[in-house]
């Protein structure tokens, strides 16, 4: 089947006056002509009648349920749960992003294979007003493609979304303008503000209020380098480095750059920065490349606070760009081989090893001595001589580990590489604990690959 049947609508749920439509739920339809139609409770299926060759073509309309996640997420969960519970798809699917009557929309496509039956499958995800509705299109010839488009065509959201309330600190936050672009879950022990055209994460310290704030997302110039250039004190307007000129922005901050949980390329930078004799602070700016647009989010903390820098560290692993497709990332591609944490006055030996094989198993190795350097510990993963092992398996930016007979244990898992002024980049690994204290946040270990 030919992928124009997705690229030729642009994603769009549109309105067609072609043929008397038909209601269910959020959706209004109409059936391709002499199709046959069963309702059951958890929604509508269309199909061809048997043609005697084995040729089919399969459209079903599901009822919406409640959801607090953001369009992408529903799409990835809806894709896992509803096409790859029901085929076997040859890859992720191909994605692109719409917005319809206040709805956020994620359509995408692939090649399946169904026992002897191959063919396209394509799913449409539309999120808003708190709810997700879906349609699966499932098809194993090119007879049916135009009754196929004149259904997609015909399919219209009979309700228009209205903007979310600000929900619960530890849920996914939605809303109009800027509050609409971005999908937070707010860090452990810190709280929302999501007033007026604001969105923001805030928290109360002894030495003052730290804010972590969202801004509206500006054109880029295809690099981040090249924007935060500018962005930086275009964002701590009057300020300036601390004991140092402003071109030295990039020799003296702070540098951190990876993906975001949706493939998204970041960039983050922080400098000792001063305004007119005040005390010096932390500045920082964050840049995510949301196709030809840069969003940004900046922060300031005391030069040795860690709260701020917990925080960001917290939201690299979940912030989401809304109505941007992800890419995928090969994340059990980067995790497989070995594993260590620094320890020691000069993080000069191992605190902890793991090992991650290709086949799904991990083996750890857990320091008894803070003496002991990587010579000892490299002789002892080299020979296999490890505490323990598991299986693990990786599922998007979510790692599973599951030791003996003890339940799983999931992680949020980010690779990234940082460094200071002009030294080298260093390649690390970080993981925090999906089943996290809502009361605690935690300071994210790094890990490097040795």
């Amino acid at each position: 089947m030919k992928k124009v049947i997705l690229f030729v609508m642009n994603f769009a749920l549109v309105a067609s006056a072609l043929a008397q439509k038909q209601v269910f739920d959020v959706l209004n339809y109409t059936p391709p002509k002499d199709w046959d139609k069963t309702e059951t409770p958890q929604g509508i299926q269309l199909s061809t009648k048997n043609d005697g060759q084995g040729n089919y073509a399969t459209a079903v309309i599901l009822r919406s349920t409640a959801t607090t996640a953001a369009s992408q997420e529903n799409f990835n969960n809806s894709w896992d749960k509803l096409v790859k519970g029901t085929v076997s798809v040859s890859g992720e699917p191909t994605t692109q992003p719409a917005v319809e009557k206040g709805w956020d929309i994620v359509s995408g496509q692939a090649r399946y294979t169904d026992g002897a039956n191959k063919g396209w499958v394509t799913l449409i995800t539309a999120t808003g007003n708190g709810k997700m509705a879906n349609v699966v299109i499932l098809t194993n010839t090119d007879n049916y493609q135009t009754q196929i488009l004149d259904f997609i065509n015909s399919l219209d959201l009979n309700e228009t979304a209205t903007a979310q309330k600000p929900v619960s600190s530890t849920n996914t936050v939605t809303g109009p303008g800027i509050k609409n672009t971005y999908s937070i879950t707010v860090p452990p022990t810190w709280s929302l503000n999501a007033g007026g055209n604001n969105l923001a994460v805030e928290k109360n310290t002894n030495t003052g209020k730290r804010i972590i704030e969202f801004m509206s997302m500006i054109q880029s110039s295809g690099s981040l380098e090249k924007d935060m250039e500018h962005i930086f004190f275009e964002v701590f307007d009057g300020w300036s480095l601390h004991n140092s000129p402003n071109n030295l922005l990039f020799e003296q901050g702070d540098h951190e750059k990876g993906l975001t949980s949706q493939g998204l390329p970041y960039y983050m930078l922080s400098n000792s920065i001063s305004k007119n004799g005040s005390d010096v602070i932390k500045g920082t700016v964050l840049l995510i490349q949301a196709g030809t647009n840069v969003a940004i989010v900046n922060s300031a903390d005391n030069i040795l606070g860690s709260e701020t820098e917990m925080a960001l560290n917290f939201l690299l692993f979940t912030l989401k760009i809304n109505g941007v497709a992800g890419k995928n990332v090969d994340y059990k591609k980067q995790l497989t081989g070995t594993w260590g944490s620094n320890s020691g006055l000069y993080g000069n030996s191992l605190s902890t090893v793991t090992s991650y094989l290709a086949e799904g198993k991990y083996y750890v190795l857990t320091q008894s001595s803070y003496t002991v350097g990587y010579d000892y510990y490299n002789d002892l993963i080299k020979n296999r001589k490890f505490k323990s092992h598991g299986l693990f398996s990786v599922k998007g930016n979510i790692l599973e580990r599951k030791y003996g007979s003890g339940a799983a244990t999931n992680y949020f898992i980010r690779f990234y590489a940082r460094k200071y002024g002009k030294n080298d980049w260093e390649n690390v690994m970080s993981l925090y604990d999906c089943n996290y204290d809502k009361n605690k946040i935690e300071a994210v270990i790094r890990f490097h690959k040795i």
